[in-house]
């Protein structure tokens, strides 16, 4: 069994995620990746993923910049993550050995062969920042526009009506008691990526309870996702929330409760997830049409604003990928990859002997 969400997003505050909370329980113990791009941190998680996954639960974090990529492995049953600790994510001990070790894949690169490629290196690297900074313009004015779009609709809900709608909502969907802790994971599930928004919906499929709240203005599914996670977590149960990359994770989009396989997902004009096989929620009943009605324009407007805005993100993403591929190429032509297979053998071994 495995799950996948994105280890983070880039906000208008810089690349945000909620993996350090994992790094730091200390019944868990973390090898942190160093290397530069195309030194196999990647390659090296999947194939740990892989060897783990036979007999285990495996949760994979995806990079939003590079989807196919792995920045992170968590190995449930034996307590151990594995984390890419480069930029924009740095990672560092804070209990080293006994809690994290670092891990240096630089070992395996003729320094010498990459010298040769020094100005080249220098000066791809650089139009790599320079098209990220960008994508965190674009991604900062989109979110200001989400923003906008929530703090009107957010004004506009009949909390009485949408309360009593939960009440009987919490009685169809939650056992009194959950055998959990009441533990509340942050975990992204989707995000803004060079292939639009995407959602990993094989984490999703994997829930048989599902309900879809169509929210075109993000406020209303953001207060049932989280008003229902804190009743499930007062009765006992683990709860994961994911936040919304477009609304700078300040608000929910989604909430999973594994252990009743129940899921509420979002859908909204970024990710414009059509999941299978979901009960709808008509949210347009929450709002007051009255006070809604008086920003049906500027609503309107911003919703045109954000597509050409996330399209803007999509297409920097993809440029500052094309240009990492080309960051990739001269510190894989430089590496001793027989040295990190021999090193993905002994964490394997190491893993299984903790």
């Amino acid at each position: 069994m495995s799950e996948k969400y994105f280890l983070g997003c880039m906000t208008q505050q810089g690349f945000s995620t909620e993996f350090g909370r994992l790094m730091e329980e200390k019944d868990r113990f973390t090898y942190i990746l160093k290397g530069g791009a195309g030194t196999g941190k990647s390659s090296l998680m999947k194939r740990i993923a892989n060897e783990f996954e036979k007999s285990g639960h495996v949760v994979r974090f995806y990079c939003s910049s590079d989807p196919e990529s792995l920045d992170a492995v968590l190995i449930e049953e034996m307590g151990v993550l594995i984390v890419d600790g480069t930029s924009p994510h740095v990672f560092d001990p804070v209990y080293p050995a006994v809690s994290q070790r670092i891990v240096d894949l630089g070992q395996f690169w003729d320094a010498e062969k990459l010298m040769m490629n020094k100005d080249d290196i220098i000066e791809v690297t650089d139009k790599n920042k320079s098209l990220l900074a960008r994508a965190k313009r674009f991604t900062t004015a989109l979110s200001n526009v989400c923003g906008d779009s929530f703090s009107c609709s957010r004004g506009c809900i009949d909390e009485e009506k949408l309360d009593a709608f939960l009440m009987r909502f919490y009685k169809k969907i939650l056992p009194r008691k959950g055998s959990g802790t009441g533990r509340k994971d942050i975990r992204q599930l989707s995000a803004l990526t060079e292939y639009g928004c995407l959602t990993h919906t094989e984490t999703i499929d994997c829930y048989i309870e599902k309900y879809l709240l169509h929210d075109d203005d993000f406020a209303c599914a953001h207060l049932i996702c989280e008003k229902t996670a804190a009743e499930a977590v007062r009765r006992g149960f683990d709860v994961i929330l994911s936040p919304c990359h477009g609304l700078n994770n300040t608000a929910y989009e989604h909430l999973l409760i594994p252990e009743l396989g129940l899921a509420l997902l979002s859908s909204t004009p970024l990710n414009k997830l059509v999941p299978e096989n979901c009960a709808k929620i008509n949210l347009s009943r929450f709002y007051d049409r009255s006070a809604i009605a008086r920003y049906r324009g500027r609503l309107k407007m911003n919703r045109l604003t954000m597509e050409s805005l996330a399209e803007e993100v999509y297409e920097t993403i993809k440029s500052a990928k094309a240009v990492h591929d080309d960051i990739e190429k001269y510190y894989i032509s430089a590496m001793d990859f027989d040295g990190l297979d021999k090193l993905a053998e002994k964490l394997i071994s190491e893993i299984k002997h903790r």
